[in-house]
């Protein structure tokens, strides 16, 4: 899809169906799976969306099936469109990291040892959202979202919706760093990594 990342400008979106905006969702998950170098992931929507508080997950099955599902509210609401270029980004980005530690790592691959020894002690955002924001991944998935948005803060420097979604993204980065300094001191990277180790399951 030819100049998939102007479809998301208001004057555009706004004409689009649903079925063309998934069809942009998946144009834009693909392209950057590509600069990832990963395969392009299935893209499904959750249909219960009110009911459901998250934006998007990245999925894995014990068979090795692997897909992103997102909300249904980012293909109507469309003050969330921009929220969904950040989802599809951190989501990708978690499958990036699968299959890295999905492999047998060499003794220096050190970040992608972190990344399997966080995905066996993962803390979700219901057991402890301070750890949940905080372990190596999401903090990874987060970092390279914000990349993804910075890219395009040119192109959609007169969008409202995006400005909006950068600094609301770029706000919970930041404070979850701070509540981490707060609650553990200036050593809160170790702590965390101690609590990561600790939860860790056999790998």
């Amino acid at each position: 899809m030819l100049f998939v990342f102007s479809k998301l400008k208001l004057r555009k979106w706004k004409k689009l169906n649903p079925d063309q905006r998934y069809n942009v969702f998946v144009a834009i998950e693909k392209k950057i799976a590509k600069s990832l170098g990963i395969e392009p992931l299935k893209l499904e929507i959750r249909y219960d969306g009110d009911h459901w508080n998250c934006f998007g997950a990245f999925t894995t099955t014990n068979d090795g099936k692997q897909k992103i599902v997102i909300n249904e509210n980012l293909l109507h609401e469309q003050k969330y469109r921009f929220h969904a270029l950040e989802t599809i980004a951190h989501e990708t980005r978690h499958a990036y990291q699968y299959s890295l530690i999905s492999r047998d790592l060499k003794w220096y691959e050190f970040t992608a040892k972190k990344w399997k020894r966080n995905w066996f002690g993962y803390f979700s955002s219901a057991s402890d959202n301070l750890m949940y924001n905080n372990q190596s991944v999401e903090r990874d998935a987060q970092k390279y979202s914000l990349k993804i948005l910075k890219k395009y803060k040119d192109k959609y420097s007169r969008e409202e919706d995006f400005k909006n979604t950068y600094n609301a993204v770029l706000y919970r980065y930041n404070q979850a760093d701070a509540d981490a300094r707060k609650q553990y001191g200036i050593f809160y990277k170790h702590k965390i990594e101690k609590n990561i180790k600790k939860n860790t399951r056999n790998w």
